[in-house]
């Protein structure tokens, strides 16, 4: 029997949350949903993974009370350092400034916990989905 390799690799999606159980529900949730999770539990640690280039993260899935940065902070230094990085906000609570502010961030996937878990999993697939192309890889 010949097995083909396969045609793509599983998205990589990048978890950033300070909670240990709720990272851990959400990690195996997205491993059943085929992603290949990485955690972090701070802001500097994400920041340290996304700038690893041993493994390309395709999505960020980000609480914005973090115990180091605020998640505000953090979403501007993503899109500084990965313009193009679509994120998912996903938070126990947020200001509508904090709200305003991610917007005008670019981030278009904004939710307030609780949120079900097939929502969670809509909201990151969308997010892939829409991610705009780096002008370098548009064609001409």
């Amino acid at each position: 029997m010949k097995v083909s390799p396969p045609t793509s690799r599983q998205p990589t999606l990048l978890l950033v949350e300070d909670d240990e159980l709720v990272r851990d529900a959400m990690t195996r949730l997205f491993v059943r949903e085929g992603y290949l999770v990485l955690t972090a539990a701070t802001g500097h640690d994400a920041i340290g993974l996304l700038r690893t280039p041993a493994t390309p993260i395709d999505v960020v899935l980000l609480d914005i009370g973090l115990p180091d940065v605020s998640g505000a902070d953090l979403c501007a230094r993503l899109r500084q350092f990965f313009p193009y990085m679509p994120v998912v906000v996903c938070t126990g609570a947020a200001s509508p400034e904090e709200a305003a502010g991610l917007r005008e961030l670019g981030i278009t996937h904004f939710f307030c916990k609780p949120i079900s878990m097939p929502e969670l999993i809509a909201a990151v697939r969308s997010a892939l989905n829409e991610r705009p192309l780096p002008p370098s890889a548009r064609l001409t």
